[in-house]
């Protein structure tokens, strides 16, 4: 059977502003063979030109180097045939290198940075209703909105876990401050509170202005894959797992297995994406202390029927082989 990829457009439901910008549409890779589906998506800050990677991935001969977006596609379309085969869910191939299923935890559900407090302060206490897991986008360069954000999150949902991302929006300079003072709120957890380009030096120094209380500092941008987690043990207190980010399935389990090594906590996230993109990476889900797996939520032309969360924000997987999700009809 021959594969076709082709290019998707997912349009937001709202625009999503984070410390890297503000987007209204995100774009995909898809790889189709046969009944098998993978996507991969692009985001703006590894800077990866669709059309560009379209035309490598369609030569009759690949090049010996993709870009991230298509290794993943490709990563992911040779499992889902492999797994589809052998009639068992794409997680069994994690199980085969983490070993038992734990318990999955609780759903996340994302905000980007407000525009209006209160109408976020609205939008946090009908969220929090399903979901006990909310994270808030912060480090859009305003320190007190960032402050306010978290205040009117923790009123309006004062039994939420809080996820507090920063996406290495603060400086150096502001981040221990900055932890310090929104220790208050006990956040669970703070995610990339500085810029990766200050490399490991960056996070030497900032767990050395940090209190013993501070909350758990987990790192994303900083931690591209297996090799980086080593290296930001004793650091950060844990990392957070994409799959673009180490380029497939078997990237992500290796970061999982060198977090554990390491004694560090695992958060598992996504992109922006549609049903088909967060099914495949919920596989890892019994794996993890942390889900992040909302991206098509985010999506008003979600195509694809897969992942759901039941009305108390609990993780549900479909009974398929394979990744599991399929397209849904009359989209």
């Amino acid at each position: 059977m021959s594969m076709t990829a082709s290019l998707h457009t997912l349009q937001l439901r709202v625009p999503f502003k984070i410390a890297h910008g503000t987007s209204d549409t995100r774009q995909v890779l898809r790889l189709q063979e046969g009944g098998h589906i993978t996507e991969a998506p692009f985001v703006p800050y590894y800077a990866e030109d669709p059309a560009e990677t379209l035309r490598l991935v369609s030569m009759p001969v690949l090049p010996p180097r993709l870009p991230r977006a298509a290794a993943l596609a490709f990563n992911l379309l040779r499992h889902d045939i492999v797994c589809t085969a052998q009639g068992v869910p794409l997680r069994a191939m994690a199980a085969a290198r983490l070993g038992e299923e734990g318990r999955v935890p609780p759903a996340c559900h994302s905000l980007g940075i407000p525009d209006d407090l209160g109408v976020f302060e609205e939008t946090v206490g009908r969220l929090a209703r399903q979901f006990r897991v909310l994270k808030l986008k912060l480090g859009g360069g305003d320190l007190g909105l960032d402050i306010a954000t978290v205040s009117v999150a923790r009123m309006a949902a004062p039994e939420a876990a809080l996820i507090l991302d920063v996406n290495g929006g603060w400086d150096p300079v502001q981040a221990a401050p900055m932890i310090d003072k929104l220790a208050g709120y006990e956040p669970a957890l703070i995610e990339q509170p500085i810029h990766h380009r200050h490399g490991m030096a960056g996070w030497e120094n900032l767990r050395a202005d940090l209190k013993a209380s501070a909350p758990p500092i987990y790192a994303d941008e900083s931690a591209q894959s297996a090799a980086d987690v080593a290296e930001l043990a004793g650091y950060a207190d844990g990392v957070n797992v994409k799959l673009l980010k180490c380029g497939g399935f078997d990237g992500a389990v290796a970061m999982i297995e060198a977090a554990r090594a390491e004694g560090l906590g695992v958060l598992l996230g996504c992109m922006i994406e549609s049903s088909l993109g967060t099914t495949a990476a919920a596989h890892l889900a019994p794996w993890a202390d942390w889900i992040d797996l909302d991206g098509h939520l985010h999506v008003l032309n979600d195509d694809f029927d897969g992942l759901r969360f039941s009305g108390t924000g609990e993780l549900c997987m479909p009974e398929r082989p394979g990744i599991g999700a399929v397209p849904r009809e009359g989209l």
